[in-house]
């Protein structure tokens, strides 16, 4: 039997789920789920929100996210994409105090995960792929 590449996770409340290597660890901290290879020098970590209000707006929700960070918005370094779920993402990466920062927004309607992922090594062309195939498989359920 062979192992399998992709391991699910499903949120403690039970609203989204999405798949991650499954030669990753995981681990919840202070209600925090975060995400690494046991070699690797960094982690995914993954915050969920919900409005009772109204829907969330993705891109101006990570141009405060990164107000909040010192990082100027432009949106010409933003990608822009759904997933097969209909859910709006947003990607962007920084380098701040030497360490590199991948950040994610998937919204669907009333439903917002902020994913990041911060390293200190350079994010190469196999981990960026991983890191895509898991913001693409979020969905959110109920």
């Amino acid at each position: 039997m062979t192992k399998p590449m992709y391991k699910q996770f499903r949120s403690p409340q039970g609203w989204y789920s999405f798949l991650f290597p499954a030669t990753w660890e995981h681990m919840v901290v202070e209600e925090i789920p975060a995400f690494f290879h046991p070699d690797g020098g960094g982690a995914l970590q993954v915050y969920a929100f919900e409005s009772k209000l109204e829907d969330f707006n993705v891109d101006q929700e990570l141009e405060n996210y990164l107000k909040i960070h010192e990082i100027d918005y432009d949106a010409e370094n933003v990608a822009v994409f759904e997933n097969n779920e209909g859910s709006s993402i947003r990607a962007c990466e920084f380098l701040k105090e030497d360490r590199v920062w991948m950040v994610y927004m998937v919204a669907n309607r009333s439903r917002m995960l902020l994913v990041t992922y911060n390293s200190d090594e350079e994010v190469g062309d196999d981990l960026f792929q991983q890191l895509t195939n898991i913001i693409s498989s979020v969905r959110f359920l109920n």
